[in-house]
C-alpha cells in the first residue's frame, strides 16, 4: 500500500510541472503576441510614410505644372538647358525628410513615336533616325533591322518591313507576344522590339524619348550635339551649335540660347556657312517635360516620374501619364 506522504509529493510535483508549463506557454504566446504587435507597427508605419511620401510627390508634381504655367505666362517664348536640367534640382525639407524635385525638358531627344506611319514625315524622320543611330556608334549592318522593326512595332498593319518583325516573328519567340500596333507608352517597350539588346538600349537612351504624339519638333536649345547632327545640313555642326549655344560650363552667364527659329536659321547659314538649310522639324522651345520627384522619409525613399504637356499657344498644362518607381 502506497505511502500518502510519497503520494502527496508526487501529487506536489505534477502540479508543479503542470504551472511551469503553463507558465512557459503563457511565456511564448506573450512573445509571440509583441513580435507581432512590433511588425504590425512597423508596416503600419511603412504605410503611412508611404501614403505620405506618394502625396508629397505628387504636391512636387502639382507645383512644377504651377511653374511650368508661370514660365510660358511671363512671355517667354523659348526653353533652355538652364531652365530644365538635372542642375536644377531643387530640395524641400519635410518633416522626417525631404523631396528631391527636378524638371527635365523632353523635347532635345529623337521621339520615337515619330516612327509612326501616321506621321507624314515618316521618310525624313526615318532618315534622321538612321544618322542618329551611326552617330552614337551603332553599328552600320543592324541600323536597317533598328528603324524597320521599330516602324512595325509602331504601325497598326501586319506588313512586314524588308528588315522589321511582325506578329509572326515574335509569336516564334521562346515566350511569344504580339506586336503592340500601336504607339510606343514608354522607352522600356524597346525592350521588346526585334533588335534591340539590352548593350543598344543602354547606348540610345540619352539621345531619344517617347512621347505621346508625332511629328514632334526638337528643340535646338536643348538637344544634343549627335541629335543636331542627324539632321539635313547641320552634319558635324552639332558640336559647334552646342559650344555656341550653352558656352563655358563652369560659367552661367556667357548662354547664348536662341529666341527665335528665325535667330537659328540666321546664325546656321552665317555662323556655320550652311547656305541652303531647311528647318522643318526644329524649333527653340518645348512643349512636354518630365517632373522628377523623390521623397526621403526616413530609410525609404519613393519616385515619381511625370510627363508633362504644356501648349505653347496659352500655358495651359496636362498630366500625360505617371509612374512609380522606375521610367
Amino acid at each position: 500500500m502506497p505511502c500518502p506522504a510519497h503520494t502527496t509529493a508526487r501529487q506536489h510535483g505534477v502540479a508543479l510541472i503542470t504551472a511551469l508549463l503553463v507558465v512557459a506557454l503563457a511565456t511564448v504566446l506573450a512573445v509571440s503576441l509583441v513580435e507581432h504587435l512590433y511588425f504590425d507597427i512597423r508596416r503600419t508605419e511603412n504605410i503611412t510614410r508611404l501614403d505620405q511620401a506618394q502625396l508629397y510627390n505628387s504636391n512636387a508634381t502639382e507645383f512644377g505644372m504651377g511653374m511650368l504655367r508661370l514660365d510660358r505666362k511671363s512671355n517667354n517664348e523659348y526653353d533652355t538647358l538652364a531652365e530644365y536640367s538635372d542642375a536644377n534640382e531643387q530640395v524641400f525639407p519635410v518633416t522626417g525628410g525631404q523631396v528631391f524635385a527636378k524638371i527635365l525638358d523632353q523635347q532635345g531627344c529623337f521621339n520615337l513615336n515619330n516612327l509612326s506611319k501616321t506621321n507624314s514625315e515618316l521618310k525624313r524622320y526615318r532618315e534622321i533616325y538612321g544618322r542618329l543611330l551611326a552617330n552614337i556608334g551603332i553599328d552600320i549592318t543592324i541600323q536597317p533591322t533598328l528603324i524597320d522593326s521599330l516602324v512595325d512595332w509602331l504601325d497598326p498593319d501586319d506588313l512586314t518591313e524588308p528588315q522589321g518583325a511582325e506578329f509572326d516573328y515574335y509569336l516564334g519567340l521562346e515566350k511569344p507576344y504580339r506586336t503592340a500596333n500601336q504607339l510606343m507608352v514608354s522607352p522600356s517597350e524597346l525592350r521588346l522590339v526585334k533588335g534591340y539588346t539590352a548593350q543598344i538600349i543602354d547606348k540610345i537612351s540619352p539621345y531619344v524619348c517617347v512621347l505621346p504624339d508625332v511629328k514632334t519638333g526638337i528643340n535646338v536649345n536643348t538637344a544634343r550635339a549627335e541629335v543636331l547632327d542627324a539632321f539635313p545640313g547641320l552634319k558635324d555642326r552639332g558640336k559647334q551649335i552646342v559650344s555656341d549655344r550653352d558656352g563655358d560650363p563652369k560659367k552661367t552667364d556667357d548662354d547664348a540660347p536662341f529666341a527665335t527659329l528665325n535667330d537659328f536659321q540666321d546664325y546656321v547659314k552665317t555662323t556655320l556657312g550652311v547656305k541652303k538649310f531647311d528647318s522643318k522639324g526644329l524649333q527653340v522651345y518645348s512643349e512636354y517635360f518630365m517632373m522628377q520627384s523623390n521623397t526621403q522619409l526616413g530609410t525609404g525613399d519613393v519616385r515619381l516620374y511625370s510627363i508633362i504637356f504644356r501648349s505653347q499657344n496659352d500655358g495651359s498644362t496636362r498630366l500625360v501619364r505617371q509612374t512609380r518607381g522606375a521610367l
